[in-house]
């Protein structure tokens, strides 16, 4: 078997490679010999139902009402049913050989184009370093183990593929146990593990392999190692999004495929941009499946059959992670989030305290000695989370009248959150001084600025439609301008404890400094009097346009690299015209105090950094309106190609 150098090839090379992945059919002549493309293989599923699985049905179904109608207890639902709407039991499906020829396909490509030593040795790398997928880390191991046993690691080996297919489309049709009989992790995992194998399986080792090469690319100095854990990560990539959906199209939703979805997810927003409108995608199928499921209606008591207590911590703790990132996207791209709390009942994972909209929000009472771990995280997120939800339904009430309270009512429950937080886990001085390891130092940054982003959206809410600054706005965003910029020279330091540290950049980074580049267009007496160093904002503000601009950060190949260099542009042209006199920042004339480019807004109403009314268009149009500021447009300064004095 010829062996293919995927990363000697050049771009266009890989794409037509890839291409492979998706275009795969039944015309391969060896499986085509054996057998007719008019069989079907008993056990297995691609392709719809007759009758689509429905999932969770709701208070309001039909469905709801007919199972209060009493039936004869000879009745079965098939003989009661017509036949058009009968339902199909997994086992009773079949699949036609084009189906089957197509996953063969994809595990032979998967055995000849990825490196699997290099795989298995890049996932113990990156989970030696206590990092890992945040929901379905505790069962990267087993999955990695259950390839190795399916595929040997030399590329040239013999292997059945039609065989191995067979086996993955009979495993994924089958229903996962949740109940006593899978009392541990372990138990659980041995489901979908060695002969048990499913295309989930397959596809979380593939995302897990693809998530360690970004890891490795962010720690690596070398471009070509870069190189190297970019190409592997893209491919590896595009193997879980085949198997992934192979796994949909089985109509057998359940946690574990709901466990892939939401990785892949995370996977996509990390590989092709928090602006991916692919990514935007993918986070709408994952919210779709945990409705089915009906994971969004938790019960405070299981019933009699009990589903084990882990299985139900994991849903809690996948919700809690998609509720988190919806809100979190929604906030950043400007776009209404899809669930709501009014719509739903949820728990805090491993704590019993329900987060519904008309519940009273309840703050944990976290110990000191608690162990920092993904769950511990995602806690935190979705705490935050739900305050930012208070916030966006503060940001579009008509009554005026009683957002002043209710924003200090949310301020007084972040307050209290951030003083529960154990103090191990909180960053109070410089990230330099912290003692702790790579993911809880980058922890300790991503829960501040959790907090203080709270208080940033807060006041934002408060003061839109102001002509000036407020200054509390100016005084948290520069603290979290201060974090983000000291994360990004120390990142060496920190290791994803959740979410990248691109992400904080982009999310936290550019909220705030987008803030206090209108402070410094716009200074007043207020905000001039807020204790905010001038001449460290701007030295802030130099650091992230020179760490973007040398391609320390981000990359051209890099996903937000157009976002970035965007923002980075702006800034510099802000900095230009200030280090050189072009605005005149500030102005005295006796007591009165009116700076002349805040006369100039006030009598220019076709420019406003607050065009956008929703308080979820703040962040990705921010930067388009303050680019379009009189001051950073127009005629090309003499300056404008001059080096900048730092």
């Amino acid at each position: 078997m010829e062996i293919i150098d995927y990363f000697g090839m050049t771009a266009d090379e890989q794409v037509y490679l890839l291409s492979g992945l998706k275009n795969s059919t039944a015309s391969d002549e060896a499986l085509g010999d054996l057998v007719s493309p008019d069989e079907s293989i008993e056990g297995m599923v691609i392709g719809p139902h007759k009758y689509p699985n429905p999932g969770w049905l709701g208070t309001f179904s039909h469905q709801t009402m007919f199972d209060h109608v009493p039936i004869r207890e000879h009745d079965t639902p098939s003989s009661n049913a017509s036949e058009g709407t009968s339902l199909i039991r997994p086992s009773e499906a079949v699949a036609t050989m084009t189906n089957l020829s197509h996953g063969a396909k994809l595990v032979e490509q998967m055995h000849r184009l990825l490196s699997l030593p290099s795989c298995y040795s890049i996932i113990r790398q990156w989970s030696a370093q206590d990092t890992n997928l945040a929901l379905a880390g505790g069962f990267v191991d087993q999955c990695a183990d259950t390839v190795r046993s399916l595929l040997p690691e030399n590329p040239e080996a013999p292997v059945d593929n039609l065989e191995t297919a067979k086996l993955l489309f009979t495993n994924t049709n089958r229903q996962l146990t949740t109940t006593a009989s899978a009392a541990t992790l372990e138990d659980y995992a041995s489901q979908f593990c060695q002969k048990n194998a499913r295309w989930e399986t397959l596809g979380l080792f593939c995302t897990a392999v693809s998530r360690a090469a970004i890891d490795v690319i962010n720690a690596q100095g070398s471009s070509k190692a870069n190189m190297t854990c970019r190409g592997l990560s893209r491919l590896a990539m595009q193997f879980s999004d085949a198997f992934l959906e192979i796994a949909v199209s089985l109509d057998c939703l359940n946690d574990l495929q709901l466990l892939l979805q939401y990785e892949n997810f995370i996977l996509h927003s990390m590989v092709d941009g928090d602006q991916s409108y692919n990514s935007w995608k993918r986070l709408g199928d994952v919210i779709g499946a945990l409705f089915a499921l009906g994971y969004h209606q938790q019960p405070d008591v299981e019933p009699a059959v009990s589903t084990f207590p882990f299985i139900v911590d994991l849903r809690r703790a996948i919700f809690a992670r998609v509720y988190s990132a919806d809100k979190n996207v929604s906030i950043f791209l400007g776009r209404p989030p899809r669930i709501s709390r009014k719509y739903c009942r949820f728990y805090l994972p491993g704590h019993p305290i329900e987060m519904t909209g008309s519940s009273v929000f309840q703050i944990p009472q976290w110990s000191q000695n608690v162990v920092y771990t993904y769950h511990f995280e995602t806690q935190w997120t979705m705490l935050c989370a739900v305050l930012k939800e208070d916030i966006l339904d503060l940001s579009n009430s008509k009554h005026g009248t009683d957002n002043g309270q209710r924003a200090k009512d949310i301020q007084q429950l972040a307050e209290a959150l951030w003083q529960a937080l154990p103090n191990k886990f909180k960053l109070q001085g410089p990230l330099k001084h912290s003692d702790q390891s790579p993911v809880i130092t980058d922890f300790l940054v991503s829960a501040r600025l959790n907090y203080l982003h709270i208080s940033f959206l807060l006041r934002l809410v408060l003061t839109r439609g102001k002509a000036q600054l407020d200054p509390a706005l100016v005084v948290v965003s520069s603290e979290m301008f201060e974090i983000v910029v000291e994360a990004i020279v120390l990142r060496g330091r920190l290791l994803n404890s959740g979410t990248s540290l691109v992400w904080k950049v982009a999310y936290y980074g550019l909220a705030a400094a987008g803030a206090l580049c209108l402070w410094l267009l716009n200074e007043s007496p207020e905000t001039r009097n807020s204790g905010i160093s001038r001449s460290k904002v701007l030295q802030h503000l130099s650091v992230l346009v020179a760490e973007i601009e040398v391609g320390s950060l981000v990359e051209a190949e890099d996903a937000n690299y157009k976002l970035l260099m965007s923002a980075s542009h702006t800034i510099s042209n802000l900095l230009d015209q200030l280090l050189h006199g072009t605005i005149e920042a500030q102005k005295r004339d006796g007591d009165t105090f009116e700076p002349p480019l805040l006369a100039d807004m006030r009598n220019q109403p076709e420019w406003s950094p607050w065009d956008n009314a929703a308080l979820q268009e703040f962040e990705t149009d921010f930067w388009l309106n303050l680019a379009g500021h009189p001051s950073l447009t127009g005629a090309e300064s003499p300056i404008d190609n001059a080096p900048r004095e730092l």
